[in-house]
């Protein structure tokens, strides 16, 4: 069959990669599962947490998480709607680390009238009633997701231990994740970054993490590099996907954590063992649909 195929193609002219149609032709056990899942599964994000951010090179969508940074989601969606962001620059980019920004000066040291806000770099767990833990690393006693942000926390049977009750839970800086920028422990204000790579050991439970790119990760690693840039490249736009004309609007959908559907999915691609460890929890990106298409 494949020959036939592979004669047909050549016949009306056009290439033909005998491997690019065994590619095609038959999906990946992942895939299959993401296809199959039930509309139950699917969690559509309000459009009120969505920060559609333009590029140059093309949007950016990021899910804001309240839930975990209720003061600096409603700093980041003020600044937002008032046009802050906009034509602001991304004023350090350091490669394989993050890209800052948000300052009105472009140099770093500029932020918005509002007051500094009091960190939030690790939350009690039964304050994130949302979050699922799946299982654990080398650096956390579990790890799960709040939505789409990558968190770690400590396991509740600490409280058998330890006087207090509190248990600990904390965002990853994961690539993709959006954390904001300070200078001192209560001084964010309008400046965020977004992480390139894996900096859990130097920023986890000390930056405050509010969100994650759902789409767009592409458009963020072409933000020019330097200290600052030679060329920075632009925040063009900053809104609210609540805030979009109709015709401009995305549903954006986000495979649940707790569903089954995940978790088969996390061990058809190798990012969880049989015993509930995590290979590489910053490589697990919680699957993503934009008017009903993977992303």
């Amino acid at each position: 069959m494949r020959r036939l195929l592979s004669a047909l193609l050549v016949s009306t002219g056009i290439a033909f990669s005998a491997s690019a149609v065994a590619q095609t032709s038959e999906p990946t056990v992942s895939e299959r599962i993401l296809s199959t899942a039930d509309a139950s599964e699917w969690r559509t994000v309000d459009p009120e947490n969505i920060l559609v951010m333009d590029l140059p090179s093309g949007p950016v969508l990021i899910e804001m998480q309240p839930e975990y940074a209720p003061l600096h989601v409603e700093r980041v969606k003020r600044l937002a709607r008032e046009g802050f962001y906009d034509n602001t620059i991304f004023h350090r980019v350091i490669d394989g680390f993050m890209a800052q920004g948000g300052d009105p000066t472009g140099t770093g040291a500029g932020g918005s009238e509002y007051p500094d806000l009091k960190g939030r770099f690790a939350s009690e767990r039964k304050q994130l009633p949302n979050f699922v833990p799946l299982g654990r690393d080398d650096r956390a006693s579990q790890i799960g997701f709040l939505g789409s942000l990558p968190m770690g926390s400590q396991t509740p049977a600490l409280t058998d231990f330890v006087i207090t009750e509190d248990v600990a839970a904390w965002p990853l800086h994961c690539p993709g994740v959006v954390s904001m920028a300070r200078a001192g422990p209560d001084s964010a204000n309008s400046q965020f970054f977004i992480m390139f790579a894996d900096n859990r050991r130097t920023l986890d439970k000390s930056y405050t993490a509010w969100g994650r790119v759902v789409s767009g990760e592409r458009n963020v690693r072409r933000i020019n590099r330097g200290e600052p840039p030679e060329r920075p490249t632009p925040m063009l736009r900053a809104r609210v996907m609540a805030d979009l004309p109709a015709d401009e609007k995305q549903r954006v959908e986000v495979l649940r954590s707790d569903s089954e559907t995940f978790k088969a999915w996390l061990r058809a691609t190798d990012s969880i063992t049989d015993d509930g460890f995590f290979v590489d929890a910053c490589a697990v990106n919680v699957p993503v649909r934009i008017d009903g298409e993977n992303v």
